[in-house]
């Protein structure tokens, strides 16, 4: 069993990951809820634009998918689960239902001896206000939360060069096994940081809450630059430069968006109030953000054209992927449509599909 892994939800991420255990020598089992995806997958019908995707299932002979937990469950003692945790708004700011119901159900079986390991994002607590008790019929198991840190669009890559291998687990017997796994997996030599549950809870979402803060001020300094005439990626590649800064998300461009940053830096806001933390830096980073689309959208304006082409406008700049989540070139373009300019977005076909269901006729469109 120690060669055996299953993975809870095989969706855009936790496939790339199944598929990824599979190359580095594990027998994995995928469980999902949808007989026909699960199927597709079993034959290997199954096609995502996600890079390397297809390659790797076609290439595959010990992954499986099922939508029997019970098999899940028996299958090993290692049992990622990767499921969605969307915004809710409410007091824990991410919808853990879904993630709740899964610990639910595996705590209905009982099980005894197993390492339950969350990968998907939670609000800070979860696991030891919420989680632990949902699986307290599992005699000797321990539930850890070991997030991923990669991006849609480039999930392959992201997950086999990972600055940080983050792991919150109370059970010390878990450690090497996870090292061994990751140092299987990764092309790179990532750091290992083992911690309590809390701890890697507050650091996952920590880290966003940083980096789009980094972008905001970037961002700043841009429009700064941009005002007075100079020349942005000078000065920002010299600040950079120094290595308590850094180049990484410390260029000009557009401001952060995509399905985590937004997201994840309102989250951890949230949390800081919820305990009286002054958070008005992560406040001014949002604000930023906003206000960098609005000058950016000015900027166009002044340039007086009766007509606009944007490409390329996923959330991700240069990504095929059809996400458009939070994207700023489509928050310019409909500041300008609202301004009275003729918007034209060329793209993919399958990006200009997502655009068409979030904007409608608001724009023209050409296909690449």
């Amino acid at each position: 069993m120690d060669n055996n892994i299953t993975i809870i939800g095989v969706g855009k991420l936790g496939l790339g990951f199944a598929l990824l255990l599979e190359h580095s020598g594990y027998n994995v089992l995928g469980l999902d809820i949808f007989p026909n995806y699960v199927n597709d997958l079993n034959t290997k019908n199954f096609r995502s634009s996600e890079p390397y995707y297809n390659e790797l299932l076609d290439a595959s002979t010990n992954f499986k998918a099922t939508t029997n937990i019970q098999e899940a469950i028996d299958f090993s003692d290692l049992i990622f689960i990767i499921v969605q945790t969307p915004n809710s708004g409410g007091d824990r700011f991410y919808d853990h239902s879904i993630l709740s119901n899964v610990l639910e159900k595996i705590n209905q079986y009982r099980p005894k001896d197993k390492n339950i390991i969350i990968g998907c994002t939670v609000m800070p607590t979860y696991i030891d206000q919420v989680g632990n008790d949902l699986i307290k019929d599992c005699e000797d198991s321990y539930l850890s939360y070991n997030p991923e840190f990669v991006a849609q669009g480039d999930i392959i890559n992201g997950f086999k060069n990972p600055d940080i291998i983050l792991v919150g687990t109370l059970n010390e017997k878990l450690k090497p096994r996870l090292t061994k796994i990751y140092q299987k997996l990764c092309d790179n030599e990532p750091t290992f940081c083992f911690m309590k549950p809390l701890e890697a809870e507050i650091t996952k979402i920590s880290l966003n809450g940083f980096l789009t803060t980094k972008i905001s001020f970037a961002n700043m300094i841009y429009d700064l630059c941009d005002t007075l005439g100079a020349n942005q990626d000078t000065v920002l590649n010299a600040i950079g430069t120094d290595s308590r800064i850094g180049r990484k998300y410390f260029r000009s461009g557009y401001s952060f968006g995509g399905p985590c940053f937004p997201r994840d830096t309102k989250a951890l806001k949230q949390i800081m109030d919820q305990n009286n933390i002054y958070s008005h830096i992560l406040k001014g980073t949002t604000e930023s953000n906003e206000w960098h689309t609005e000058y950016q959208a000015e900027k166009l304006l002044s340039l007086n054209q009766d007509e606009y082409v944007f490409e390329n406008v996923s959330y991700k700049e240069g990504s095929s992927i059809p996400i458009i989540e939070e994207s700023a070139k489509l928050k310019i373009a409909k500041y300008l449509v609202q301004k009275g300019k003729r918007v034209i977005i060329k793209d993919y076909e399958k990006i200009i599909s997502e655009v068409k269901k979030e904007f409608g006729n608001k724009f023209m469109y050409q296909i690449k």
